[in-house]
Parts: C-alpha cells; structure tokens; sequence
C-alpha cells in the first residue's frame, strides 16, 4: 500500500506497521454526508425494502422463506472468498450428512448457523463486539488447520493482516493494526449503539465500509461484515426480518465492491460508495420479491396437483413440510404426519409419482428431495 495513492481528505491516518508498512486506521464514523447526493438512489432503495416487507406477508409461511435465503447468501457470500459449495451438499449437511474432508461446505453451514444464532442474540443484545466475535467463532467452527482453525475464531486478529497481496509490501490495503483495530471496534460498537439514529440504510452502508476497512478478524472479515448488513436490517427496524442478503447481487460486481470500499478509504469517495450499495440492496429485494412469488406459485402447484390425486390431508401438510424441509426420509414424514411408517411411505411414494419429491442416490436410510423447491429458491443453482 502506498501512503501516496491516498488523498488528503482520506478519512483515515496512517500509522507504522510491521516491515516498515503503514496500516490506514480509518476515523470514527459518521462522515459528513450531504443527503441531497444520495437521495434518490436511498429513496428507490426503502421503497424497494417496503414492497419486500410486503411480499413477505403474503407467504403462507414466511418462515419457508428463511431457509432457502439463507442458503443462497451462505453460498455466494462463502464464494466471494474463493469457498465453493452446491445447494445439495448444504441441505445434507443440514441434516447432518457430509464428508470429513469438505471444509468447504462445513463453511458454508457455519455461515447460516452463525447467520441465525447472530439473529437469535438480538433479541436479548444489541449489535455489539460479542454478537460479532460469536458469529466469527461458529463461522470458523470444526474447520480443519489450513481452512482458518489456526485465525483465533472468536477473536480479534493478535497480529497485522493485509489485503490483495502475498506479502504486505505488495498489498493494496493495509488496516489497523491490532490494537487500533480494537479501538476502531469500540468507537463502531458506539456508533452501532448510539441515540438518535435517523437514516438506518446509510448506517448500514457506512458500517459495512468501516468494517471491512478495519478488518477485525484474521479471516472470516468479508463474511462477517455481509451478515452484519442483515443484522443490522433487522435491528434498526428496516425489516421483521432476515430476508435483507446482498452478496448473491454483490457476487457479479465483486471489483465494483471492492474499489469503491477502496476509493472511500484513499478519496473520501463516500457517494459512489453510498449509491452503489443503495442500488444493490433494492436489486437484492427485487431478486427476492421474484423468490417469492416462484415459491408462492410453486406451492400453490404442488398443492392443486397433490389434492387431485389424493384426499389425504396428510399430503398437503408434507407438501408444506417440504418448503421448510426440502429433503426428507420417510422417518420425518412419519413424525411429521403422525402416522405408521408404511403410511408415511405411501405419501411420500404419491408426491415422488407426481414429481415433487424425487429420491436422492446414494443414501441409506433413503432420503428424497424435492428439487423443483431448490431451482425455485435458487435459480442460478438449477
């Protein structure tokens, strides 16, 4: 990182470093932003966030709608940081079936556990340093050595760290170092906890900026900021809840993202910052809004077909059961329907013969899946 490439009304300072390096320690929030710049792109983004709280009312269940979200974020946010998984390796490892040797989708699980025990802790906590290092500690959870089990899960970085470089003499950016960082963290919690909050979007984008910017933890950083963007949707009241997931829309602008974080920190660029993640978010509630209604339509399909060809009430209850649980064992359609085994099989045999569940190789005891709910959660995953 060059000190030279960094204008003089960057908001930040340089400190010294390790290697003779200078680490940039951004300053306190806010900025002074004047509102008129970031208007318009604001405006189209609450009404966007409005229409989404509105779509979601319209499930049955908005519940259903969770998981399949949920899913989706863990996935691309995982990927942005080069962690590839599938959509059917993450529903068996929700029922507890995976390789020991794919950390890459015990990742992507730690991602939506942490992800839901983070949302969980608000009810009874504020967004603060331990709601934080908790869901860095469960993001990072069971991963073998090489993966991050050796980046301290659940604490702050005990040592300098660098960005989009092998060494810190070649990095782009350089953050605080430690102790910075958690002064710059406490000064953050302050800001996150204070009274008066009068814009929550812009809090969330200018939060996410100085996250990310001091970078915290030794890995786990772009993560942890991105769920903090639905935590905070939630916590400032913006939604009900956690349905707010940027990354699979930040997945095919990762450059824009990341220069613009990057021009804020060496220009002051707040603006271009501001309006391109407003954008981004009302993309990401028009993706969902289009999620909803594919699910809606799906379940409304999947029950018409399922009424026609059975007049067990037992059917439709599973067909429910199945936007929540996309894969399921006779097992589970035995306790869900409160029936004997060959009942539940006979149920489960009558979706599978109208191609809403299909049985999945390979499994033993045999579990079925229903994907026509996956490609509609997800259709980039069909």
């Amino acid at each position: 990182m060059n000190p030279s490439d960094f204008m003089p009304n960057a908001p930040g300072r340089f400190v010294p470093t390790i290697n003779g390096a200078k680490a940039f320690v951004p300053a306190p929030l806010p900025p002074i932003i004047d509102m008129n710049e970031v208007a318009e792109s604001m405006a189209e983004a609450i009404l966007a966030i409005g229409e989404l709280k509105g779509a979601c009312r319209r499930l049955r269940d908005p519940s259903i709608l969770i998981g399949p979200l949920q899913r989706r974020e863990a996935l691309t946010s995982s990927a942005m940081e080069g962690t590839f998984s599938t959509q059917d390796a993450v529903v068996l490892a929700e029922r507890g079936i995976e390789r020991v040797d794919d950390d890459a989708t015990r990742e992507v699980r730690n991602y939506i556990r942490a992800l839901n025990d983070a949302t969980q802790s608000l009810k009874s906590l504020p967004i603060c340093h331990r709601v934080l290092t908790d869901a860095h500690r469960t993001l990072l959870s069971g991963v073998s050595h090489h993966r991050g089990a050796q980046k301290r899960p659940g604490e702050y970085k005990p040592d300098q760290n660098w960005i989009g470089g092998r060494t810190i003499e070649t990095a782009r950016f350089v953050p605080p170092p430690p102790d910075e960082a958690v002064r710059c963290m406490d000064d953050l919690e302050r800001y996150l906890n204070r009274d008066g909050r009068k814009y929550p979007l812009v809090d969330i984008a200018l939060v996410h900026y100085q996250f990310e910017t001091i970078h915290p933890f030794m890995d786990g950083n772009g993560r942890v900021g991105r769920m903090l963007i639905s935590l905070m949707a939630i916590e400032s009241g913006l939604l009900e809840m956690p349905v707010l997931y940027i990354s699979p829309v930040l997945e095919h602008r990762k450059d824009d993202y990341i220069d613009l974080m990057f021009n804020v920190s060496a220009q002051g660029a707040w603006y271009p910052w501001l309006n391109f993640f407003f954008a981004r978010a009302s993309e990401s509630c028009r993706e969902t809004i289009a999620t909803i209604d594919r699910l809606i339509k799906l379940q409304d399909e999947y029950r018409a077909t399922t009424a026609s060809a059975t007049r067990s009430a037992g059917a439709l209850t599973l067909v429910d059961y199945l936007f929540e649980q996309p894969m399921i064992s006779v097992n589970d359609a035995k306790d869900v329907l409160g029936v004997t085994y060959p009942a539940a099989r006979r149920t489960i045999d009558r979706l599978a013969e109208h191609g809403i569940l299909e049985e999945y190789p390979g499994m033993y005891p045999t579990l079925f899946l229903a994907r026509g709910i996956l490609e509609a959660a997800d259709p980039t995953d069909a």
